[in-house]
């Protein structure tokens, strides 16, 4: 059993300024950025989850969805923390980023432990950077300081015994931290739309 665990918890620090509503409720290509990764997520998940903000208006489809109210955080994995005890009965979870859209293809390819990667256009922007050997092995991953030749592009398997035990003692919030200990699978993505900043919201919203 796999589950996908859409992560709509946060403070939205680089659109808050230009939009009022959270990131995921603004529109691509006609309804919702959530709603887009929900309908590719559909029949891929034995259960969708979406963490939001407590007492936040919900304005999104959620008849294929299970809310997990949380607390506001600050980082990823405080999160995660939060989110975790609900999972525990799957064996593994798929945390989604809520402002990247993602194929079904590439969703359904994911399980344990794995991460979607695609190239580094070498656009000089910071990402979470992967290395692979020739093989397209994962070596290690860094968050935003290493430049190397894949790139991560939101979305996250992890083993739910592996990761909620790596939960109890982390402090870092990148992923790539815990894949540095499990070695995980990769699964290269070519037809996904990135959203998180105001130059893709502009390339690619229909602002209704």
């Amino acid at each position: 059993m796999k589950c996908l665990l859409i992560q709509a918890n946060g403070n939205n620090i680089r659109l808050g300024k230009f939009f009022k509503q959270p990131k995921y409720e603004l529109y691509y290509k006609n309804s919702r950025i959530i709603e887009n990764i929900i309908q590719n997520s559909v029949n891929v998940f034995d259960t969708i989850y979406v963490a939001i903000r407590k007492n936040t208006p919900v304005n999104f489809d959620t008849s294929n969805v299970k809310l997990i109210p949380c607390d506001q955080t600050y980082s990823r994995l405080d999160t995660l923390k939060q989110c975790f005890p609900y999972l525990l009965e799957y064996n593994s979870v798929i945390i989604h980023d809520c402002d990247t859209i993602i194929s079904k293809k590439v969703l359904n390819k994911l399980n344990d432990d794995s991460l979607a990667i695609t190239n580094y256009k070498l656009d000089g922007l910071k990402y979470g950077f992967v290395e692979l050997d020739q093989n397209f092995n994962y070596i290690k991953g860094n968050e935003k300081t290493t430049e190397k030749g894949h790139i991560t592009i939101g979305a996250y398997s992890v083993k739910t015994k592996n990761f909620n035990k790596y939960l109890e003692n982390a402090t870092k919030e990148s992923l790539l931290e815990y894949y540095n200990q499990y070695s995980p699978k990769v699964v290269y993505s070519q037809t996904h739309t990135n959203l998180g900043d105001i130059n893709s919201y502009i390339d690619n919203l229909w602002l209704l």
